[in-house]
């Protein structure tokens, strides 16, 4: 992705944000590539907090979005504002490239379905009867069962899994096996991403597993039947939730935890990575670690406690 100085500028203005240039400005409105400061090259756009600044000192002939007050790298411009990772992100997504609405060849569909017309749905996806909304992307190697709903704007990557059959059970006088019936659906609510290798097992009887708006999770995570995720909750890689457990929202679950069945946690926590919780935590913003796992940590979330994104404002409504 490529900008020039003009086109950010152009951005900064649209969208509202106060900003300054210093540094000297080439005559010719050169091309800049959105940059990572893990990969540095000349010609780059990179963004530096006033804590992370000195990391530019290496960077010459670029363009550096900051917060901080002074300059670093040689022949940089230096765009003063005030989120300059937002900034940063914001400009990648308004090049980013949007996914076709389109059902491929391959894909499997159900007759019963009901697929938005704005959908994507790519190869090898097997749809049975279920709902599809507006504007939803599932990118290929998809299985979405029955009774499952997946509202607008969600994106899920591929080979995941929703509405797999859960695996609950008793033992009879004879010491047989009596499998609880997995007849109830998946909800996944607006504007959530699922990574690779997800799998989403629907609620028993007339339960529904429902997966709270804006939640993110990144690849290999497994959430039980039953289960209650939160608004805006972000799993890192390979979590796994059991049967019933309840995540309240704004929670960040770090790589490989476990949360045990009929388990409940409170919102705004940090599970640590690793971390196996077997008993309800209904505290709120507290960080909780180890295994078994406790509370060793309150937040406030003034500052960004270590592994969680933070928020840039107070904007965010609590039902939102």
């Amino acid at each position: 992705m490529k900008f020039t100085l003009k086109d950010i500028e152009d951005f900064l203005v649209k969208t509202g944000y106060d900003f300054s240039i210093k540094g000297e400005v080439p005559k010719s409105n050169g091309s800049y590539s959105l940059s990572s400061s893990r990969n540095k090259i000349d010609h780059g756009l990179y963004y530096f907090t006033a804590a992370s600044i000195e990391e530019a000192d290496q960077i010459s002939n670029s363009i550096l979005l900051t917060d901080a007050s002074e300059l670093r790298g040689s022949n940089n411009i230096i765009i003063t504002v005030k989120y300059p990772q937002l900034i940063h992100y914001k400009l990648a997504l308004s090049k980013e490239s949007r996914i076709k609405p389109s059902i491929h060849p391959t894909a499997i569909i159900h007759p019963n379905a009901q697929i938005a017309a704005s959908a994507h749905i790519g190869p090898f996806c097997i749809i049975e009867e279920c709902l599809i909304g507006e504007n939803v992307s599932l990118l290929g190697h998809i299985t979405v069962n029955n009774n499952c709903e997946i509202m607008a704007n969600s994106v899920i990557e591929s080979h995941s899994v929703i509405g797999a059959r859960g695996m609950a059970w008793i033992w009879d006088e004879s010491g047989n096996r009596v499998m609880q019936p997995q007849i109830g659906g998946v909800i996944i609510e607006e504007d959530c991403i699922l990574g690779t290798g997800i799998a989403i097992v629907r609620g028993s009887l007339n339960e529904n597993t429902i997966i709270g708006k804006g939640t993110v999770m990144a690849h290999g995570t497994k959430i039980g039947h039953g289960c209650i995720i939160g608004k805006h909750v972000h799993f890192a890689n390979n979590v796994s939730i059991a049967g019933n457990a309840t995540i309240g929202d704004r929670v960040f679950l770090g790589s490989g935890c476990v949360v045990s069945s009929n388990v409940t946690i409170g919102e705004s926590c940090i599970i640590g990575a690793g971390a196996v919780v077997h008993k309800s935590i209904m505290d709120t913003y507290c960080t909780i670690a180890g295994v078994p796992a406790v509370i060793i940590k309150r937040n406030n979330f003034e500052s960004k406690p270590k592994g969680a994104p933070k928020p840039y404002h107070n904007k965010i409504k609590k039902n939102d």
